[in-house]
């Protein structure tokens, strides 16, 4: 009975893993890239609408595009942008 299964489980744990950041991790990433720590409530955002903006923007862009965590983590390691979003297009 095991060996039969054993397909079913080599297919449920290879389609399982995720490839692109949700919410919280696109938020996150908008969040740091402004220099804002997570956790910081929304009010103390609201006193600064530019950036709150900015951080609204990012978030879409990520949901929305969507990035994947190669051109996050190229972004938040100091890459330039220019070079970060040439790379991830290359890779789309």
């Amino acid at each position: 009975m095991r060996a039969r299964c054993l397909p079913f489980l080599l297919l449920l744990t290879s389609g399982c893993a995720r490839r692109l950041p949700g919410p919280d991790e696109c938020r996150a990433f908008a969040l740091a890239t402004q220099g804002v720590e997570q956790g910081t409530p929304a009010s103390a955002l609201a006193r600064h609408p530019q950036i709150d903006e900015r951080v609204e923007e990012l978030t879409r862009q990520c949901l929305t595009t969507p990035w994947d965590y190669k051109l996050l983590n190229c972004l938040q390691t100091g890459g330039s942008r220019r070079l970060c979003m040439a790379s991830f297009n290359a890779r789309r």
